[in-house]
């Protein structure tokens, strides 16, 4: 980048051919940001170049940049500009925007782009993917086990060329994998990193660990699918929506919905119009509407003359929804009541009566409701709110009680288990992504412990009139922490709350916390569900590294509530001496800052803490190393195979696709695409691709970016088009040259008899059978296009109509 700077110096002095230029934003997020940065983008007469600071932001920004159908090509350096685009983009930092009069040539920073990523919803990447890999870092090959990824190489034969990926073995040997035949590698788990010994070419122990992976996923497959049968089982209710009462209470709303409350909203309703108990999980970060589409489904219960129960871990958090519950139904004659340790035997006798007579329509309350001998009147709805702070026994009870009326769960951050059920279809899932309108995302700060910060951090929120949460995890010597933070900030107004106190005690306290009548709250994690401080802006975690991950998500989203800026000081007291899935935990919390994050921290935290989580560690120690991703990908596919009826499942055969070799050039040319990463990225989203179109798609995409496809890339689409029809069809196998063809059908096909049998009549020649599964051709033909086109016509000829 210097480099770049130093010849436009050279040739165009600055203060006379340049001209710097302001940031195209005035403030973060926000989707006018969007219009006028892509506005100006479009009406710009010259030639456009784009930085992109790293390679790993470089998809996010294709991406967006795509969304709004710009398609910069990649270049080298500022020489590199052509007449054949008008959008450009160089590998390298710029810190501001600036404009070359003379050439006409615009200069912008893609951090303008980012900022305006979640204007125009752009989704973060979830998993690792192959484009994502550095040299020497692990990999998992289905065939052959755990190896170090070296990068691409190219390898000409005497007729063609192909592009490989390398994997480093033990004892040094390498294993050339064809770009084909990347669905069957994986980016390994970061989770047993440590200490990973490489598997060897040829050995046994792979093949052992393989044969264990693969009873442990039919035995899982198993126990989802029971659950599966059991719920489909029970006899639900049905339930109806008035259509004109229901429109009055949504008019009621004090906020104006999102598009994924929307979607999740719509979800629920027809899940609960099914004569099956509903189970679906509603993941959403804190302050995203979770508690609105609750609410909605709780008003159409009603309408149906049946009791809601909302299951709450705190008291607290018992009371606000109590609060909120209340005023959103004060339009309504709905009855609410919460039940909790903290009321008289006097009270809860009443309560108990009222429920059994049908007197109250919502109950709220925390697992006490459980344990109490209730009679209901007529149950229909249980919302179980941040289920994660629920244990295995109140589980059990509400699957003994309250398996045949319809559950809701809310959380932000579910447990492994739930999230488990719910990517695999035992529970239905919505996810709430969608911020509220002028929501900010929150800074986080991780730092070694600093009196010096802390006094700057909470000087600065107490300067705007804002409130500070400060977390510190122990009763004992909390007295302790007050008087350090007066003497570090003495002109601050503090109170304490934990968990142990007397509950009016610290009612009073959050109550005069909410009317802002102090501003720092020293306090556990008492605060952690559900408390809604509009004020509160600030948050300081000491001893985040004790902290899991969802908790530390669940304290920051205390914050930021409001319009305000949300700043999250997470402090440790030597980094030097936290533990290695410490780190990562913190690592997660500070790179997962988009909103939405809470679903992608459960996969990462569930990634850190390995897969015993689900099964438990005695079952699932040997597959740890597997990572979650790779294994929920093989578990989908074995509860398909074992619906089918089939008992022995081989890994290689959950991710089996057909092998395709017709002896022609098939990659990306480097000097098409230059940066091997970019490479990998577009040969992994084609071999994912699931429809022509999706194909057709990818390829108009490389057209924009890059140019002209060279033959090679061509045929690269071709053979993943082909191998779409094999699937569909069922065929394992197509080997072809310039002269003869064999095709070889799985078992299980759906071919197109009539058509095939019409091939030997009408050319006896040119067709025949090896056996019951292998068709041979014998056909010359003029060129490797045309014998490619031929093949994909004559798959789709062979594809049954049905298909």
């Amino acid at each position: 980048m210097k480099i770049i700077f130093e010849e436009i110096a050279n040739k165009h002095p600055l203060n006379y051919y340049c001209q710097k230029l302001p940031s195209l934003l005035k403030t973060n997020e926000n989707i006018k940001n969007s219009k006028k940065i892509f506005s100006f983008l479009y009406n710009f007469s010259g030639k456009i170049i784009f930085f992109i600071t790293k390679q790993e932001c470089l998809m996010t920004v294709l991406k967006i940049l795509n969304l709004k159908n710009i398609y910069p090509k990649n270049i080298k350096n500022i020489y590199d500009v052509n007449d054949k685009s008008n959008f450009f983009y160089i590998i390298g930092n710029l810190h501001k925007n600036f404009i070359d009069v003379k050439k006409n040539f615009l200069f912008i920073s893609t951090k303008e782009i980012i900022k305006t990523t979640n204007s125009i919803n752009i989704k973060p990447i979830k998993n690792k993917f192959l484009y994502q890999l550095k040299i020497n870092d692990l990999i998992i090959h289905v065939q052959h086990g755990i190896g170090r990824y070296q990068g691409l190489t190219t390898i000409k034969t005497a007729s063609y060329e192909s592009e490989y990926l390398v994997i480093l073995y033990a004892e040094e040997n390498k294993l050339y994998v064809p770009i084909s035949y990347l669905h069957l590698i994986f980016p390994y788990s970061e989770n047993s990193s440590k200490n990973v010994i490489l598997h060897k070419l040829g050995g046994d122990k792979w093949d052992k660990e393989k044969n264990k992976i693969s009873q442990n996923l039919y035995d899982h497959a198993a126990i989802l699918l029971n659950i599966y049968a059991n719920r489909l089982s029970k006899k639900g209710f049905s339930f109806k929506k008035n259509e004109k009462q229901y429109n009055l209470f949504c008019q009621d709303c004090f906020f104006q919905i999102t598009l994924d409350q929307k979607n999740a909203i719509n979800s629920v309703l027809n899940d609960m119009n099914k004569s099956i108990p509903m189970d679906r999980l509603i993941c959403g970060d804190v302050g995203f509407g979770k508690t609105e589409v609750a609410m909605r489904a709780a008003f159409i219960c009603i309408s149906n003359k049946k009791q809601v129960i909302v299951l709450v871990p705190t008291t607290l958090l018992a009371e606000q929804h109590f609060n909120n519950f209340s005023k959103r139904f004060s339009n309504w004659s709905i009855n609410i009541d919460i039940l909790s340790r903290f009321r008289s035997i006097k009270e809860k006798k009443k309560i108990l009566k009222n429920i059994s007579i049908g007197k109250i329509n919502i109950l709220i309350g925390t697992h006490k409701i459980l344990f109490e001998n209730i009679e209901w009147y007529n149950p229909g709805l249980l919302i179980i709110d941040e289920e994660h702070r629920f244990g295995v026994i109140h589980k059990e009870i509400i699957k003994k009680i309250y398996s045949h009326i319809d559950i809701l769960t809310l959380t932000a951050t579910p447990i492994p288990r739930t999230l488990n059920m719910a990517m695999h279809g035992i529970k239905d899932l919505s996810i709430i992504s969608n911020p509220p309108k002028e929501r900010k995302k929150i800074k986080t700060f991780i730092e070694e412990y600093s009196p010096v910060l802390i006094k700057k951090a909470i000087s600065q929120e107490i300067s705007r009139g804002g409130q500070v949460y400060y977390i510190y995890n122990q009763i004992q010597g909390i007295d302790n922490v007050v008087i350090k933070l007066l003497n570090v900030v003495p002109h601050a107004k503090i109170k304490i709350v934990h968990g142990k106190m007397n509950y009016i005690e610290l009612k009073q306290i959050m109550n005069e916390f909410h009317h802002n009548y102090f501003n720092v709250l020293v306090c556990t994690t008492v605060i952690e569900s559900g408390i809604d401080i509009p004020k509160a802006n600030t948050i300081i975690i000491e001893n985040a590294d004790h902290f899991g991950l969802s908790q530390l998500h669940q304290l920051r989203g205390r914050i930021g509530r409001a319009n305000n800026q949300g700043y999250a000081f997470l402090f440790v007291k030597n980094f030097k001496k936290i533990t290695l899935d410490a780190q990562k935990r913190l690592e997660a919390i500070a790179i997962t800052n988009n909103f939405g994050g809470g679903f992608n921290l459960s996969n990462r935290d569930l990634e850190i803490r390995g897969i015993g989580e689900l099964l438990g560690k005695e079952q699932s120690g040997h597959i740890d190393c597997i990572g979650i991703d790779l294994y929920m990908k093989l578990l989908h596919k074995t509860i398909k195979i074992y619906k089918n009826g089939e008992k022995k499942i081989l890994l290689e055969n959950l991710i089996k696709k057909s092998y395709i070799e017709l002896y022609i050039p098939v990659l990306l040319p480097k000097n098409y695409i230059f940066d091997v990463n970019q490479r990998l990225f577009f040969y992994e989203k084609i071999e994912n691709a699931k429809s022509e179109k999706e194909i057709e798609t990818i390829s108009l995409e490389l057209l924009n970016q890059f140019g002209k496809l060279p033959t090679s890339a061509k045929n690269l689409i071709l053979i993943a088009k082909i191998k779409l029809l094999t699937k569909k069809i069922g065929i394992s196998h197509i080997k072809s040259n310039k002269n003869i063809g064999i095709i070889k059908f799985n078992k299980k096909n759906s071919i197109n008899m009539k058509y095939l049998l019409s091939l030997f009549k009408n050319e006896p020649n040119l067709w025949k059978m090896i056996d019951s599964t292998k068709l041979k051709f014998f056909h010359s033909f003029e060129s490797d296009s045309i014998r490619v086109n031929w093949i994909i016509n004559l798959l789709k000829n062979l594809k049954t109509l049905n298909n």
